[in-house]
């Protein structure tokens, strides 16, 4: 039995509710009013008005109605259902998805349905892999054991029991063993032994209780008309992502920091990865990995660049300070089927684990409050923050000290995302900011519009360095000015997006690199210096305003009307004056 979640996906929560309950209870079998109110008091769910919920169920087209031929006063009622999951169209698989997010809204994290999404995701692929080993011969068993050997293990073979979705969740008792058949999984495949870790941090077993088991059954019930086994991993994996770009706005009030795709799809174009000619492969570092969006991103970047045979020469590495993200950004990974990763735990600033890799790309944290002191404990660490100035980075902001460290490890270019104070704050991070500039790293500089980030107004800024400029963008420095370069967010109100035009428009402006009044600036280093190293864009670049078109024939006929009416109104005015003096007797 699966559920018809198109019809209830614009329905409030408490519809949607009761007709689990009521699908549970009765199925495809026939029904009468009262035996809805026992259904719902048996299961604890205050009835309200039954014949509202019935009502609703049947302009949606999930019930339908017959008089009773016992009594043709009377009705019997009848669920209806779609026979069998589906492989969903894009729409529809986010329209699902948004109908889960809203029965967890502001009750549950939302890293669950992120759990959810991937536990069936997993499932259903296996499964398909079982279907084709039985048509080709196999027994059911060595079907699974082959899927095992070619995918993931979700056939315990000790136990000789399956850990799949569908066997996971077909009743209320087998429910309840969510939160052990997800460790268990961790426990058999090496690739998925954080899963244990984010089941412990989620409180993943208090979370599956009789409270919470008709919001768990909901969920269930969306992701079982859903059939992901025919879908392409990167659709999976955008609906991944959709799930934290719905609930970035609210997790950015909690201090949880997402980078709108939009943003991350421009600075990775400014990146331009290329293979490397000479090695044959090129590979990518995001230490402030968070979702791990900027190394997806990468991955599309180089696969539409090079074709689909590139994925075999592409290596991702990231870093993350918070471990329950590290585990998420590789859900993310796995989902988008990508296989050339490593992702490492820790603090990037304090205890880089990578290496150098050819382009490291990020959106750090901005204005970090950090001790300094421990970058200077560890003398390798202590290399990477004093190789241009002796000068370290003020413990209020680790702006520029992110930048040395991308650049300390980047072979060919970097790019990062930061607050635009960082272009002309002064003390230690404009030392670092000169001794940077005047090794002539620097290759391009973006003001963006303001109200794109979900935790901020403050216009964001891309920088892009080279450690290979070309021969004539030596001793140069791009400047863009895309503060005006927006649309507006078609689902948050207060905020704006980069449009694909948008996009287009400034990594057109790079690839160029020349002037382009109001918009780009071609500035020598010797310039820049004058202007004591001060990189504010607006310094540079001053959006060219639009002037006012002016039609004089218009304009002079709209004059002439003015004082018309101003004629007219004055003869009234003294016509009446004259009329108020001759009463008085004046």
């Amino acid at each position: 039995m699966v559920l018809v979640w198109d019809q209830l996906s614009d329905v409030e929560n408490w519809v949607k509710q009761r007709y689990i309950v009521l699908a549970r209870e009765f199925g495809n079998k026939p029904f009468r009013l009262e035996d809805v109110e026992k259904v719902l008091k048996k299961a604890g769910i205050e009835t309200g008005n039954v014949k509202e919920l019935l009502s609703i169920l049947r302009k949606k087209g999930l019930l339908e109605v017959e008089k009773d031929p016992e009594d043709f006063r009377r009705s019997i009622y009848r669920l209806l259902f779609v026979e069998k999951s589906v492989s969903p169209t894009r729409d529809k698989l986010f329209r699902s998805l948004k109908a889960g997010a809203d029965l967890i809204r502001g009750g549950v994290d939302y890293k669950v349905l992120l759990l959810f999404l991937f536990y069936k995701a997993l499932s259903d692929k296996w499964n398909a892999l079982v279907e084709k080993f039985i048509a080709k011969g196999h027994t059911k068993t060595h079907a699974y054991l082959l899927a095992n050997t070619n995918y993931y293990f979700l056939y315990d073979e000790n136990e000789q029991k399956l850990l799949t979705w569908h066997e996971v969740t077909k009743s209320r008792e087998t429910i309840a063993e969510l939160a052990n058949a997800l460790t268990k999984i961790a426990r058999l495949n090496e690739k998925l032994v954080d899963l244990e870790k984010l089941v412990e941090i989620l409180g993943f077993k208090g979370f599956i209780s009789e409270d919470n088991l008709h919001t768990i059954e909901s969920i269930i019930q969306i992701f079982n008309s859903l059939d992901f086994s025919e879908i392409p991993y990167d659709v999976i994996g955008d609906a991944y992502m959709w799930i934290m770009n719905y609930f970035a706005p609210q997790k950015a009030k909690e201090g949880e920091n997402y980078t709108p795709i939009e943003i991350v799809k421009l600075v990775v174009s400014l990146l331009d990865i290329e293979i490397d000619e000479e090695k044959g492969e090129v590979d990518v570092l995001d230490p402030a990995l968070g979702s791990g969006s900027m190394l997806i991103v990468s991955r599309d970047y180089v696969k539409e660049k090079y074709g689909k045979e590139s994925e075999d020469v592409l290596m991702l590495y990231g870093q993350e300070r918070n471990e329950i993200m590290g585990v998420i950004a590789k859900m993310n990974l796995i989902l988008h089927d990508i296989k050339n990763y490593e992702i490492f735990i820790g603090d990037s600033l304090a205890n880089p684990r990578f290496s150098q890799c050819d382009y490291v790309v990020a959106n750090p944290p901005w204005n970090q409050d950090y001790n300094v002191n421990e970058l200077i404990e560890n003398p390798k660490v202590k290399r990477i923050y004093m190789q241009f100035t002796s000068t370290l980075p003020p413990k209020k902001s680790m702006d520029w000290a992110w930048v040395q460290l991308m650049l300390y490890f980047a072979r060919k270019k970097v790019g990062i995302i930061l607050d635009s104070g960082a272009l002309f704050r002064g003390g230690s991070e404009k030392r670092i900011r000169e001794a940077i500039v005047k090794r002539d790293l620097l290759e391009a500089v973006v003001l963006l519009p303001e109200k794109l980030f979900y935790n901020t107004n403050a216009p964001g800024i891309i920088m892009i360095f080279n450690k290979n400029k070309p021969k004539e963008r030596r001793g140069k420095i791009l400047f863009i000015n895309a503060s005006q370069e927006f649309e507006k967010h078609p689902e948050v109100k207060k905020l704006n997006r980069l449009g694909e035009e948008n996009i287009r428009k400034i990594v057109k402006a790079y690839q160029e690199f020349k002037n382009i009044e109001g918009f780009a600036k071609v500035v020598s280093i010797e310039e820049i210096a004058k202007n004591d190293y001060n990189l504010n864009v607006t310094l540079y670049v001053v959006p060219v305003e639009e002037e006012e078109k002016i039609n004089i024939s218009e304009e002079f006929e709209e004059l002439k009307k003015i004082e018309k009416e101003r004629d007219e109104v004055k003869a009234k005015l003294e016509g009446y004056i004259s009329g108020v003096i001759q009463a008085l007797g004046g």
